[in-house]
């Protein structure tokens, strides 16, 4: 918990930074945009990395494999490791994270837009 309250904090700092270097200079709008990017970010990474995880993309990768080579190197085809194996790192960190960003910016675009 305290590496996920530290990861949303440093997410935070980030957003704030983004937000003063952007064209609108500091305002909720300069926030909104960049939380929408931060937190985008982290949920799209934790989701590619949970597809490849789950191994969802192993037969298509295996496939590929087999289609893309040639004969006699049918056997180094089945040494190679599959994405689900190489993939060991959960994305529960990157969704803990992405998730309160994505409800702070909505909570932002609520006083945003009343």
């Amino acid at each position: 918990m305290k590496k996920i309250t530290l990861l949303f904090l440093f997410g935070q700092f980030v957003i704030f930074i983004l937000s003063f270097l952007s064209k609108e200079g500091m305002s909720l709008l300069a926030y909104i945009n960049s939380s929408f990017y931060v937190g985008g970010l982290l949920l799209f990474v934790g989701g590619i990395i949970y597809i490849f995880r789950t191994g969802s993309f192993d037969f298509f990768n295996s496939s590929m494999r087999k289609v893309f080579s040639f004969k006699q190197r049918n056997e180094d085809l089945e040494s190679l490791r599959s994405p689900s194996e190489v993939f060991s790192k959960s994305p529960r960190v990157l969704f803990l994270t992405g998730i309160p960003i994505f409800i702070m910016m909505l909570i932002a675009m609520a006083f945003y837009y009343s």
